[in-house]
């Protein structure tokens, strides 16, 4: 979803505009506490807007997939207010649901802004959506997520809910079909009203427009809401990890080789800055150095990749992901012990001034999205999800130097504290044995 995401992007705008140069970022807070950010363009006719909403699937306490039944609801409302000829797209290209945020976007020519800002507004102020509607969308959800799902994903879903016993993180943004099915009006009215408020809300503007313009037209297109006590809703934060590794397994048929796969929780940056990029530098260290030994040195693996979210708005996750050479499941265990073997020794060990300066500027590199060299939805598609869970765009435009200020004593700590421990869950997908 995420890489369709993206590609909708660079298509519409290649499909539309010359490619222009990014020139500029402001960013105002309104008096209706609704932030409104410009990335300045030559286009002459080209426009996105897009409405990050800080609110997704982590801020559910019972019912489970109303952030995306709402947004889904949301966005077909808004392609009904703007016309389908103007949206360009269908619903499943014009909203994103994430379990910190939902964003929702136009694509048009500078004269839809007004358009535009009317729909958003008219929508977000809310009001009561058909039963027609909502079960339509429910439909269109629960049928999309009958889709088949591979192995994989399937243990990865049991492992995120061991990484995260309390709070939604550990539960797919999606839901399910049973859930779905008993999401009501009185939930989806409930959850806007705790959720979608205008100081959840950061309208981005791509577009050569009248910015002073353009802010009275949203002043008067979002309307503050009234706030009662009993709207504003706490998320459910999750404790330390309980110490003990879970071992999650699985025999499959789509798999040759056995994946044997490792989760630490990791800072982020929203909670604690300077411990996330010095765990993020190390992360990018291992990257660089791990292939090597696993594969190449002792051959254990066949391949490595790394994923990891230090962008969350709460909790974040590392994940190496290890195809081993061995089908022989005797010799699984000995492989999990060295690998975790070989991570401990090289946190113990620490990183040197220069491997940390190697691993900053590899970050530094790719979120040096605000140069003159930039093409627009190059910044916007950076910019947009970290928004959307809650980040300060003046940290986001600093963090380049951020990174490069990096503090090698904070890395190596960071280090030890995450990965001389065992992993908090390690999975296992092994091949499905033939009779």
């Amino acid at each position: 979803m995420v890489r369709r995401f993206i590609v909708f992007l660079v298509f519409i705008f290649f499909l539309n505009s010359e490619a222009e140069k990014f020139r500029g970022i402001e960013q105002y807070k309104l008096e209706n506490d609704v932030t409104v950010i410009f990335v300045d363009t030559a286009w002459s006719n080209s426009l996105l807007v897009m409405l990050c909403v800080s609110a997704g699937s982590s801020d559910e306490i019972e019912k489970r997939g109303v952030a995306n039944l709402l947004a889904h609801l949301f966005a077909r409302k808004l392609r009904e207010s703007v016309g389908e000829d103007l949206a360009r797209t269908e619903a499943e290209n014009n909203v994103f649901v994430g379990h910190d945020q939902s964003i929702f976007y136009l694509v048009g020519r500078r004269e839809n802004l007004d358009l535009f800002i009317r729909g958003l507004g008219s929508t977000f102020s809310g009001g009561a959506f058909p039963v027609e509607s909502i079960k339509e969308c429910q439909q269109y959800i629960s049928k999309k997520n009958q889709g088949q799902i591979s192995d994989k994903a399937s243990i990865r879903e049991e492992v995120m809910r061991s990484l995260y016993w309390h709070s939604p993180y550990g539960i797919p943004v999606e839901g399910n079909s049973k859930a779905q099915s008993t999401l009501t009006k009185t939930d989806l009215k409930e959850f806007t009203e705790a959720c979608y408020l205008n100081e959840k809300a950061t309208i981005i503007i791509v577009g050569n427009v009248d910015k002073n313009a353009t802010k009275q037209l949203i002043l008067r297109n979002f309307p503050n809401k009234e706030m009662r006590e009993w709207q504003t809703r706490e998320r459910l934060q999750e404790p330390s990890h309980h110490g003990s590794t879970v071992r999650i397994t699985k025999q499959s048929q789509q798999v040759r080789l056995p994946i044997l796969e490792l989760y630490w929780r990791i800072p982020v940056y929203r909670k604690n800055a300077k411990q996330a990029v010095a765990a993020e530098i190390f992360v990018n260290h291992l990257m660089e150095i791990l292939p090597d030994i696993l594969v190449e040195l002792l051959r254990i693996a066949s391949s490595i990749s790394f994923y990891y979210s230090f962008w969350n708005s709460d909790d974040g996750e590392v994940c190496i992901s290890i195809t081993l050479r061995e089908k022989d499941a005797r010799k699984i265990d000995q492989a999990i012990l060295a690998v975790t073997t070989e991570i401990k020794n090289i946190s113990s060990n620490g990183i040197s001034e220069e491997q940390a300066r190697k691993a900053a500027k590899k970050l530094s590199d790719s979120a040096n999205v605000f140069t003159s060299n930039t093409d627009e939805v190059d910044v916007v598609d950076w910019l947009a999800k970290k928004i959307g869970a809650g980040y300060d765009l003046n940290f986001l435009k600093s963090y380049v130097d951020f990174v490069n200020k990096f503090d090698l004593k904070e890395i190596n700590e960071q280090a030890k504290e995450i990965f001389k421990k065992d992993p908090s869950v390690v999975s296992i997908v092994t091949p499905q044995k033939t009779i």
